[in-house]
């Protein structure tokens, strides 16, 4: 097919035309939600640069099911990119290094490869003009081994990219490392000591959590608005409605009276502090949303079932649904455990997955083939599409506590592309701390403060 931008990406594109080749500065950053199209924008991109002779070679750094399913099937996808070649620097040692010595277009290396790479070029120059971090939220941390691996790199690109919907999604904390791979520290200051200093103020359980002055948010986003442009999925795709479905159930009453048990220590250790850091309150409030799944694990990580009332839920969508394909999200393996009771053969996508049969079950998803998809949301949580199949329903048997997790997932069926309605249902114990997780999400908060917040107003209930 011929690449046809729509409106946002061609603006998109403009934005990062003027940017990058007009105003002729080093870095630009594209904060679009999941579905807005950054992969084909940025391909556009890149290859204007190459026909302006701005640029040869790029390096992409995303995940490892975005390296293997999403860019070379973008690339293949439209007639303008197809004579891009691509060389994915995966496998073993000496797979890595022939991937290397390829000559070709563009690289792909994924998250996790980024320490090995840099590792091949301390004493020589690498071939690469354009560095491309699609999804960058991976580097939020600072003193991650391969956030100081990819600085190393950084200075010796002449243009770098980032592509992310969720650039903060644990808070202001998580931006700095990302904006400082687009400008080497020009915005918000040359580490992560400035940065804290200037815009924090230390606080939280024995004071070793860094909180956000009042106006730092305003004055961040001020020093980082010209070198990224953010645009909202909402604002610029004619999508159809989503549909979010609160499904209670009720804890039966032995499964019940253990979680009080649980919840009520945890509660205890809570009240001895003003965060959840210690690790036995960790500890507990994790136990407390296993046992409302329906099961959790002992001293020696061995799954106890404890009740089937969200499986049961599950049962009855899926059967209301009369054979229309349904995903269903799980969060631990005793979940999963549970669901193959119901469906022994379920296909299944979690971190055990290979790339390859990763690739196989979407194409079949969108194919319309598989009726039932499990999947673990980290494992599915970035880059894959899922929209152009009949499948318009994800259950989730119990919702994660991370922002970003949850909205990505969402945004695999909900996205560009997607033709009908979707629907969301959300599977919840009443009197759990599902409550609070629910209202966290809702309220798009992912800070700790946040989690202390919702968990208390959920305890005052139940008081």
């Amino acid at each position: 097919m011929r690449y046809l931008p729509h409106q946002y990406q061609d603006a998109a594109l403009r934005w990062l035309i003027q940017r990058t080749i007009l105003d002729g500065h080093q870095g630009a950053a594209l904060f679009l939600d999941p579905g807005a199209g950054k992969t084909s924008t940025t391909l556009a991109w890149f290859r204007l640069l190459r026909m302006l002779g701005l640029a040869e070679k790029a390096l992409i750094v995303a995940p490892l099911r975005v390296v293997y399913s999403v860019w070379p099937r973008e690339i293949a996808k439209w007639d303008q990119f197809a004579g891009l070649k691509v060389s994915i620097i995966h496998g073993n040692p000496k797979q890595r290094l022939k991937a290397l010595e390829a000559d070709t277009d563009i690289y792909l290396v994924n998250t996790d490869g980024v320490s090995w790479l840099q590792k091949q070029y301390e004493q020589k120059s690498h071939p690469w003009d354009v560095l491309i971090v699609d999804e960058s939220s991976p580097f939020k941390n600072w003193g991650a081994a391969r956030t100081k691996a990819l600085r190393k790199l950084v200075p010796r690109f002449r243009l770098r990219l980032i592509l992310t919907g969720t650039p903060s999604p644990n808070g202001l904390e998580d931006l700095f490392s990302q904006v400082w791979i687009v400008d080497r520290g020009e915005a918000l200051g040359a580490n992560i000591t400035q940065y804290r200093k200037r815009y924090f103020f230390r606080g939280g359980y024995g004071g070793y959590k860094w909180i956000p002055n009042e106006s730092s948010g305003k004055l961040i986003e001020y020093r980082i608005k010209n070198l990224c442009l953010r645009m909202s999925a909402a604002d610029h795709l004619d999508l159809p409605e989503l549909i979010t479905n609160d499904v209670w159930v009720d804890l039966p009453t032995k499964a019940a009276k253990q979680y009080k048990q649980l919840e009520k220590e945890m509660f205890l250790l809570l009240s001895g502090g003003d965060e959840l850091t210690p690790l036995n309150a960790g500890a507990k409030y994790n136990a407390c949303k296993q046992i409302a799944n329906g099961g959790v694990y002992d001293e020696n990580h061995e799954a106890l079932e404890i009740h089937n009332a969200k499986i049961d839920a599950v049962t009855d969508i899926v059967a209301e649904l009369q054979g229309k394909p349904v995903m269903i999200a799980f969060q631990y393996k005793h979940d999963l455990g549970r669901l193959r009771k119901i469906w022994p053969n379920i296909p299944t996508i979690d971190g055990s997955t290979k790339p390859r049969e990763t690739d196989e079950l979407v194409e079949k998803w969108n194919d319309g083939a598989l009726p039932l998809l499990a999947v673990q949301p980290q494992a599915l949580s970035h880059g894959l599409n899922l929209q152009n199949g009949p499948g318009r329903d994800l259950i989730w048997l119990g919702l994660t506590d991370n922002l970003e997790t949850y909205l990505q997932l969402n945004a695999r069926i909900y996205r560009q592309g997607v033709s009908s309605q979707v629907r969301i249902h959300r599977i919840l114990a009443s009197k759990t701390v599902d409550e609070a997780v629910r209202d966290r999400i809702r309220g798009k908060d992912q800070s700790q403060r946040a989690l202390l917040n919702a968990l208390n107003e959920y305890g005052s209930k139940e008081l």
